[in-house]
């Protein structure tokens, strides 16, 4: 409950917790496919239209779940992008076509909130059908922690 999840069953009263814990990177590399062309190991997302694509330097070996491929999202400009292709060992590929350009080093969320728009832990385990706590439990040692105090 630390971080402000729980796992009790529906029949049982639930804590008032707040989520508190974020998980962030940034934008690392910007490439455009045509249509057609595809994008991550194996090809697996092919571009229906000219797509503009954000690289993100997180994976697998992160704790982000391979399970999270083609159906994750993540936040960018406060708004929600979808996840295209395999999710990778150091990086995942996101496509940020409607958005306005994205630089270089632009903040992402994974979990937490941008703007007016949140993704949780418990939502992202809704997409994988597990519970927050693998979410969380599953970021790995090498993502770096930054401590906040209230």
């Amino acid at each position: 409950m630390l971080y402000g999840y729980h796992t009790l069953p529906d029949t049982v009263p639930a804590p008032d917790l707040k989520p508190v814990l974020s998980l962030r990177t940034t934008v690392v590399q910007r490439r455009t496919i045509p249509q057609g062309g595809t994008v991550s190991y194996n090809g697996t997302f092919v571009a229906t239209r000219p797509t503009r694509i954000a690289v993100l330097p997180i994976g697998y070996a992160d704790g982000y779940s391979r399970r999270l491929s083609h159906r994750g999202l993540v936040l960018i400009q406060g708004r929600r992008v979808p996840i295209v292709g395999l999710v990778c060992m150091d990086m995942i590929m996101v496509d940020v076509t409607d958005l306005a350009p994205v630089r270089i080093g632009e903040p992402v969320t994974l979990i937490g909130q941008q703007g007016e728009e949140s993704i949780w832990a418990d939502e992202v385990a809704g997409w994988i059908d597990t519970i927050p706590y693998e979410i969380l439990c599953g970021i790995g040692s090498r993502v770096p922690r930054i401590y906040e105090s209230a």
